[in-house]
């Protein structure tokens, strides 16, 4: 018994001090038919989902286009980013956003 505490214990500091790759993903409330489609088949990336509207003034200052896609390292810097053309899209394919995630885990 006090093996498996040990065990979980340390199972679980683990998993508290393990960081993981961040997508934040931010679209207006009034262009979600235009989310990026392609969030689910991303592999090894910690995805988050955020309205413009309830960003801070000083965050949504610096967005100039909806959707835009943030990749933040486990340190918090951020590593690629890709937003919206004019017709409120994302035109990135999967296949991109997830090779930059390969290289981020391959630079950690």
């Amino acid at each position: 018994m006090k093996n498996l505490i040990t065990i979980l214990l340390l199972f679980f500091a683990v998993n508290i001090q393990a960081q993981s790759i961040k997508l934040i993903h931010i679209n207006a409330k009034w262009n979600q038919d235009n989310n990026y489609p392609h969030l689910r088949g991303l592999k090894n990336v910690d995805i988050q989902m955020a309205f413009l509207e309830d960003q801070t003034a000083d965050l949504r200052s610096k967005i100039k286009a909806v959707p835009v896609i943030l990749l933040i390292d486990k340190n918090g810097k951020p590593r690629g980013q890709w937003q919206a053309d004019l017709t409120f899209k994302l035109n990135v394919k999967q296949e991109e956003v997830q090779d930059w995630v390969n290289r981020i885990l391959m630079d950690q």
